[in-house]
């Protein structure tokens, strides 16, 4: 009888150890969850945060069209098609002068909508902007 009460026993040492390195293997994996939580998160708060100079990194449209070269592509529009008068591309792109005048100083983004117009008008105006 001594010999099953000693191997009863037995399971409950081993059962131990494997309960401990389970217990350690979960600790490493809430921490590596933990640190990959905080980088996310300090990653997410140090791009929202940008300067305006960082705003030409941005794609606008899914040819690939970065915020300079939408600028550069409105300024185009503006001097060939509408006698470089801000008030007369806003007029036809449905925007306010404001907000033409903040992209072509790279203060605000331009989103793919303005891109798609101005690309529409440069089209039916026979103006090449690209």
């Amino acid at each position: 009888m001594d010999n099953n009460v000693e191997n009863a026993r037995q399971p409950e040492i081993t059962n131990g150890n494997n309960s401990s390195l389970l217990r350690r293997v979960g600790l490493f994996a809430a921490g590596i969850g933990l640190g990959s939580m905080v980088a996310y998160l300090v990653t997410r708060a140090l791009r929202t945060s940008a300067p305006a100079s960082h705003l030409g990194e941005n794609v606008v449209d899914d040819r690939g069209t970065g915020q300079q070269k939408a600028a550069r592509m409105l300024r185009n529009l503006r001097d060939r098609a509408f006698e470089a008068s801000d008030e007369k591309l806003a007029v036809a792109l449905g925007r306010p002068v404001e907000e033409i005048t903040a992209w072509n100083f790279g203060q605000e983004l331009i989103d793919d909508d303005v891109v798609m117009k101005a690309r529409g008008i440069a089209f039916n105006r026979g103006v090449h902007i690209e």
